[in-house]
């Protein structure tokens, strides 16, 4: 490096500095096969440029182009932010990587500029996700979405029909059900609008979704009540946990039934408008959905969930001495009866809880993937006339989110919902109106007729 020092020193060229810390020092990443250094049109400019002072230099120190890559060989090279265009091919990503030199609205291939200021996938294009995951990750997310309809209205008409078999400890399943219900169908009618009305906010795909209303709408309903759904969840173990630890009676479970609603729906409020405020909600290229912006994903989901989940763990085990004292203290009846009962909401929590943590896990670490995925990874592969196809990310957690919904209806299907289904469905036949009173069958002073022979 000392060897070149005239020409750092007679500043004969202002990207001489940037060439020679790429050749000596070139850029490394674990995203990127190889090392990055500066372009081989830079280095014959700063030759060019700096012509008398490298005929100083001795014949072993001078600079050879030919080490550095060319752009029409489709190779990753740098070159510095101040740097004059060339008459090649589309320039390269602007060191340090951050941004990203004009192309089409001084943005890369299917990307236009937001009304931010920043290049975002452009309305309609396929600039990350190939079209054929794009169609995947829509079947799978409306099959998932009609699923969840399904099971939760099935449980909802069953509490309709029987209200009276749901009462505390159980009815806080009933709202989680119903939140579940009201998540699936905003994503139905996602399917049935277009994911461009959703999603896109002008010709971009929604980079701050306050500005457009339908991303506003989908995203405050969908994170509103599933955030519900949750707390829920976690009230159910608390009326539970009350139940067999505490031995409260369903009558001072529903007399409380006012501080456990003000829980649920303030706690999924507050997370809400949180993210509102502070503007992190965008659209998603791969689902078409507005969700939670990847850098607040472990503030805005991971902590919330999170919590509702840890607290609904520890209620849970809680419970399990006083379920177990209370078969104790019963008959055999009784104790069979229990025992039956918890068995039933055990799994169906189990199953609920690991979709969600599995869920809230997934988006958390997608999240931090596609952060570290957005810069030289993406950049590269649009230099390689590729796309970044990561279907399997986004598309994970929104498909586990509606896969909760399928469980939290899955505690109406029971042999006792199946007698209420039948009796609503096919009810017990009446006798004629036209009979006298006297003759019909179910009459307490009707008499069978005598037989009377032919003989």
């Amino acid at each position: 490096m000392t060897a070149f020092a005239s020409i750092l020193s007679s500043e004969c060229s202002v990207h001489a500095r940037f060439l020679l810390c790429s050749a000596f020092a070139p850029l490394c990443s674990e995203q990127v096969s190889g090392s990055v250094s500066a372009c081989r049109a830079l280095c014959e400019k700063v030759v060019e440029d700096c012509r008398k002072e490298i005929k100083e230099l001795p014949n072993s120190v001078m600079l050879d182009c030919s080490a550095f890559p060319l752009r029409p060989d489709r190779r990753l090279c740098m070159r510095p932010p101040n740097a004059s265009e060339e008459p090649e091919p589309p320039p390269l990503p602007r060191w340090p990587f951050h941004e990203q030199e004009p192309r089409e609205h001084g943005c890369p291939p299917a990307h236009s500029r937001s009304p931010t200021g920043e290049c975002w996938p452009a309305c309609g294009q396929h600039a990350r996700y190939t079209q054929s995951s794009k169609r995947t990750a829509e079947i799978w997310m409306l099959t998932l979405a009609w699923f969840s309809l399904l099971s939760t209205s099935i449980a909802l008409l069953t509490f309709c029909a029987e209200p009276s078999r749901y009462r505390y400890p159980e009815r806080p399943m009933v709202w989680m059900a119903a939140c579940h219900a009201i998540v699936a169908l905003a994503h139905v009618t996602r399917g049935w609008v277009g994911s461009k009305t959703v999603s896109c906010a002008g010709t971009t795909l929604a980079v701050d979704g306050l500005a457009s209303p339908t991303c506003v709408a989908f995203f405050s309903l969908t994170y509103y009540f599933t955030l519900a759904a949750d707390a829920w969840f976690a009230n159910a173990c608390v009326a539970w946990y009350l139940t067999a630890a505490s031995e409260w009676s369903t009558e001072a479970l529903e007399r409380a039934a006012a501080y456990l609603h003000a829980v649920a729906w303030g706690w999924a409020g507050a997370w809400t408008a949180a993210a509102l405020a502070l503007r992190r909600v965008t659209a998603d290229e791969l689902t078409g959905t507005c969700g939670v912006s990847d850098a607040a994903a472990a503030a805005l989901i991971g902590v919330p969930r999170g919590a509702l989940l840890i607290t609904s763990i520890a209620l849970a085990i809680g419970a399990c001495p006083g379920i177990m004292r209370v078969r104790r203290a019963l008959d055999s009846r009784g104790a069979k009866r229990v025992g039956r009962l918890a068995a039933r909401a055990a799994a169906g929590g189990l199953l609920y809880m690991f979709l969600a943590a599995f869920a809230t896990g997934a988006r958390v670490v997608e999240a931090r993937n596609r952060e570290a995925q957005t810069n030289l990874a993406l950049l590269a592969a649009l230099e390689a006339g590729s796309i970044e196809d990561t279907a399997g990310s986004r598309g994970v957690s929104v498909c586990l989110w509606l896969s909760c919904g399928i469980a939290a209806g899955a505690w109406a299907w029971s042999k006792k919902s199946a007698i209420v289904w039948r009796k609503s469905l096919c009810p017990p036949r009446k006798a004629p109106c036209c009979a006298p009173p006297l003759l019909r069958p179910h009459h307490p002073y009707y008499k069978r007729p005598l037989y009377v022979s032919r003989v």
